[in-house]
């Protein structure tokens, strides 16, 4: 079975997770890969299991786009575009992709605007991608925040709650009680919205 294995210091044992159909696994350094390659082997009926809960997506299935829900449908015209309450894909992962980052940056870029003017916070640039384990990251010696592009599929108190957690990365860099602090100064109910959402899944539409 295919995985995505990742190594980390600070890892204690094997785990996997299945991210958007992606087996991902994380091992400590001191692991062989043929222990690895055979944990993996032994979990593969979970992970078929966690595979079969979220699969890829088919006609007239409902697909959720910054807290609005469309009827999908896949057509032969090689374009991507909603009517009403219709969302039309051409089946090709590239031209999918290039569409949820636009509608994506679009949103998104408004919130964050709209967020630094209230918070006096200026000169930061905004990067997209998809990424398979983070909602968002920051760099404060750069002036950068990432912005995950499935975020497109999730709540909109959920893309506030990311933008202010990543905003908050300006002045704490780690998970610390005063980053929580001043986090929660801002969005009181970040915690709530964040435990609201947390075993929601990203849909498959390729």
């Amino acid at each position: 079975m295919e995985y995505v294995l990742s190594r980390k210091t600070n890892c204690t044992k094997i785990k996997i997770r299945v991210i958007e159909g992606v087996v991902q696994v994380s091992a400590p350094f001191s692991v062989s890969k043929k222990v690895i390659d055979e944990f993996v082997h032994e979990q593969e009926a979970w992970i078929k299991e966690q595979m079969d809960k979220n699969p890829i997506l088919k006609n007239n299935d409902i697909v959720e786009l910054l807290g609005e829900s469309f009827h999908l449908h896949f057509i032969d015209v090689p374009r991507c575009y909603v009517e009403k309450d219709q969302l039309y894909l051409f089946p090709n992962k590239e031209l999918i992709q290039r569409f949820l980052k636009k509608n994506a940056k679009k949103y998104i870029d408004l919130r964050f605007e709209f967020f630094c003017e209230q918070l006096q916070i200026h000169n930061i640039s905004l990067q997209y991608g998809f990424y398979k384990s983070k909602w968002g990251s920051c760099t404060p010696k750069k002036h950068k925040i990432c912005f995950n592009v499935n975020l497109i599929f999730m709540p909109l108190e959920f893309i506030d709650a990311i933008i202010l957690h990543e905003l908050a990365h300006l002045y704490h860099l780690n998970h610390s009680k005063d980053f929580y602090d001043l986090l929660c100064t801002w969005l009181p109910e970040y915690k709530q919205v964040m435990k609201k959402y947390k075993n929601r899944s990203i849909p498959r539409l390729w």
